[in-house]
């Protein structure tokens, strides 16, 4: 029973990284260049989502659209002020100016929330759907059906 509940719990953080690989190649496919600086822009949104739920106490969901609209804000403030005037430059200057971005964004990361640890208060946390001796937490569901629904999203496109 252990190796099933190992088993979910690998599928669910092989979905994770299935999404982040999504992100890559829908980045690349649109602008063919590689952002070097999505890892960061993801913590960096986790961090906005930290500081709605957790530290001005927004509800679970409330926080989430929050984030969601800081982190659209923040992806159009890049673009415009930092991408957008590279239209026409090397490609490698363009990936250099990622790179760059990430040390920044993880600077002013730690400058702001810190270099510890830090969770978000969340739902689905702890809950545990059991099947028999089987215990499957309810954000491994979550994960792994999102995964599900993004993909036939794409096959419905």
């Amino acid at each position: 029973m252990e190796v099933l509940q190992l088993l979910i719990s690998g599928i669910s953080q092989g979905c994770v990284y299935g999404l982040i690989a999504l992100g890559f190649v829908l980045i690349y496919k649109a602008t063919e260049m590689v952002n070097f600086a999505q890892g960061d822009l993801m913590m960096l949104g986790a961090f906005i989502a930290f500081t709605f739920i957790n530290i001005l106490g927004f509800p679970f969901i409330w926080g989430l659209l929050a984030t969601i609209a800081a982190m659209a804000l923040v992806g159009v403030l890049i673009e415009r002020v930092i991408l957008r005037p590279m239209i026409g430059e090397p490609p490698f200057a363009v990936l250099m100016i990622t790179i760059g971005l990430g040390f920044i964004l993880r600077a002013l990361a730690g400058a702001i929330w810190g270099n510890d640890p830090k969770s978000i208060t969340s739902p689905l946390a702890g809950g545990v759907v059991r099947f028999g001796e089987v215990a499957i937490g309810y954000e491994n569901i979550a994960i792994i059906a999102g995964t599900i629904i993004r993909g036939f999203g794409d096959l419905l496109l």
